[in-house]
């Protein structure tokens, strides 16, 4: 602790320290300096250094290699003969790191160890019995705050008073003032002037009769604090409209998430009926598929990715988009791919080539999003390459890894649009009457499912209408896969195995309402259905349901007051409740099991998936014969 009689003066001199420490009272006398410039340190211990010696005191100096060099330069310079006096122990160099390491202990000054290692040089000095109290010099306390230990500094003045009180000697210490830059630096330094006896201030601030100089530096002097509180003051005013700026930016994010859902939910609600009205079409035809059976499947099949990739745009600069990872084929991935992009690369009448390697190159990963990858470089390349173009697809094995690869001799980019190509919203030049479209989130899509997949994606062009190459890199894997059990017809995944339940099906959109009856009916349950809350509730005593399945966006009373009331209403004999909405997010998954739904199926949905989720989770004793 410092001692409660030394108070700590502000000495307006230069020459301060070597006019306090060349007192030789029995006492002990702590000074700490304050530099900005090396030369005005080297100059001002020198000073100090040389009265020592020239009073025939004994001479400690703890410093840096660099500092130990320039002071004794300087002292030979004033015609101190530093050789004899090292020779004769009345000089002792020592090194201020390996000094600290003698007495560290786990970052801090151990006391015990301190007392040994100083006392052991100052008497290491004390040769000559007429010699008079130590004189000695340190900037340990300077490096440790360099070092980013401003405590353990702060420890270590405290116990160079401790051990003054004990024995008597001279210590000056340094600081320089880069150290103390931060706001936050003012207590400490408070600490450190407390920590002395005296306060040297440094070089801007000198001893001078002239009371006109000494106004003026005083005036400096506080120019440059008032400077220093308007930057402070700038910056904090700063940091607060950037944390409001922030908030804006989430709010907005925010915004932009709920509008997203609802654009999801409105998109996805026709997209269900097409999709299970053509699969009904397939089931009650005579196993042919049109050309225009076909390309609506394929199609709205892409839209509904679409809609996915929209919903995933606020996930996407978080890497958040989960995988179902499972041994793939490579030959699979890019079949599937390359039916997706199939109806633009016909409708530009690209050229088109496909370089798949045999069976046995594959992945573990999520096959439909691998698919996506390809089919969203595919596009692009189709999008930025004239019609008429060429188009090649290939993949390959390069040691651990698969390698795919799109070319084109497109557009091509500039070298200033290849670093920014994969981020969200970027895209490349187009005709005013943008008739390659699109929302710009394709490649980030690329570039953040890639990535989930532990693999690289890398975009290359020689230059503008030079046509461009995209590589993605994935990791391979190497055993065989077993061969994989044919797929199941659409028929048999409709057929429910499990006994005939009774449906309730509530959903006021006409066409889902109805297409879902003609497949619960074709999969072997009884349907009832209805287009309301009040009109279901009106038929579920009498039908008394195994299951409801519930749109949740329904007018009036939403799907969550309808199960709420079909319990309240039926009690023990109340049906399993599954949810069926165009909303996706966890958070509406979370309120509807809370709801008391058993499953919570998005539109538009397989057909397949609604029959399985019915047999598992209707009670076996509500089955009808």
């Amino acid at each position: 602790m410092v001692d409660p009689q030394h108070h700590a003066t502000i000495v307006d001199t230069s020459d301060a320290a070597d006019a306090a420490l060349r007192e030789t009272a029995a006492t002990s006398e702590h000074t700490v300096q304050f530099y900005e410039d090396e030369s005005f340190l080297r100059e001002t211990v020198a000073r100090y250094l040389g009265a020592g010696l020239i009073d025939d005191e004994s001479v400690v100096v703890i410093a840096t290699e660099s500092h130990r060099r320039e002071f004794r330069d300087a002292l030979v310079a004033k015609g101190i003969d530093v050789e004899r006096a090292c020779a004769t122990g009345r000089l002792t160099f020592l090194d201020a790191r390996a000094t600290l390491d003698a007495f560290m202990v786990d970052g801090v000054p151990d006391p015990d160890r301190f007392i040994s290692v100083i006392c052991g040089a100052i008497d290491a000095c004390a040769t000559d019995g007429a010699l008079k109290r130590a004189r000695l010099y340190g900037e340990m306390v300077d490096v440790l705050w360099r070092d980013g230990n401003p405590q353990a500094a702060i420890r270590l003045e405290e116990l160079w008073n401790e051990l003054g009180r004990a024995r008597p000697f001279s210590l000056l210490c340094a600081y320089v003032m880069g150290n103390f830059f931060k706001e936050a630096h003012g207590e400490p330094f408070a600490r450190i002037c407390g920590a002395h006896d005296h306060v040297v201030p440094a070089e801007s601030y000198s001893e001078s009769d002239d009371r006109e100089k000494r106004l003026r530096e005083i005036s400096l002097l506080q120019q440059r604090a008032r400077a220093l509180e308007t930057e402070l003051k700038r910056r904090n005013e700063l940091e607060e409209a950037l944390r409001s700026a922030r908030e804006r930016a989430e709010a907005a994010s925010t915004a932009k998430d709920e509008f997203l859902a609802m654009l999801g939910h409105e998109l996805r609600n026709p997209l269900s009926p097409i999709l299970t009205a053509l699969e009904l079409m397939k089931l009650r035809g005579d196993g042919r598929i049109s050309r225009e059976q076909d390309v609506i499947d394929r199609q709205t099949r892409h839209l509904i990715r679409l809609v996915d990739d929209l919903l995933d745009v606020s996930r996407i600069t978080r890497g958040k988009v989960e995988l179902r990872k499972e041994p793939v084929e490579v030959r699979d991935v890019l079949a599937k791919a390359t039916e997706m992009a199939s109806p633009l690369l016909e409708q530009r009448q690209h050229h088109f080539e496909v370089h798949a390697p045999p069976r046995g190159l594959r992945l573990d990963a999520d096959e439909a999003r691998v698919a996506q990858v390809v089919a969203n470089l595919l596009t692009n390349a189709a999008k930025y390459t004239e019609p008429g173009g060429h188009i090649s697809l290939s993949a390959r094995r390069e040691g651990d890894e698969a390698v795919i690869e799109v070319r084109d001799d497109g557009i091509g980019m500039s070298s200033g649009l290849l670093p920014r190509v994969f981020d969200l919203f970027v895209q490349g030049r187009q005709a005013s009457d943008r008739a390659e479209g699109g929302l710009g989130i394709g490649l980030a899509l690329v570039r953040n499912l890639v990535t989930l997949h532990g693999g690289s994606v890398e975009a290359r062009s020689p230059g503008l209408g030079k046509g461009s190459t995209f590589v993605v890199r994935l990791p391979a894997l190497a055993v065989a896969p077993r061969a994989a059990a044919p797929a199941p017809t659409a028929f048999a995944l409709l057929r429910s195995d499990a006994a005939r339940r009774r449906v309730l099906i509530v959903d006021d959109n006409e066409d889902a309402r109805m297409l879902l009856v003609d497949i619960l009916e074709q999969a072997g349950h009884e349907v009832c259905a209805a287009d309301s809350g009040p009109a279901a509730l009106s038929v579920v005593q009498e039908f008394a349901p195994d299951v409801a399945v519930l749109d949740v966006g329904l007018p009036a009373m939403d799907g969550y007051e309808l199960g709420s009331r079909l319990r309240a209403l039926l009690g023990t004999r109340a049906p399993a409740l599954i949810a069926l909405t165009g909303y996706g997010h966890d958070a509406d998954r979370v309120r509807s099991k809370a709801s008391g739904f058993v499953a919570h199926l998005v539109k538009p949905l397989e057909a397949s998936q609604l029959v399985t989720v019915i047999d598992r989770f209707a009670a076996p004793e509500r089955a009808t014969s």
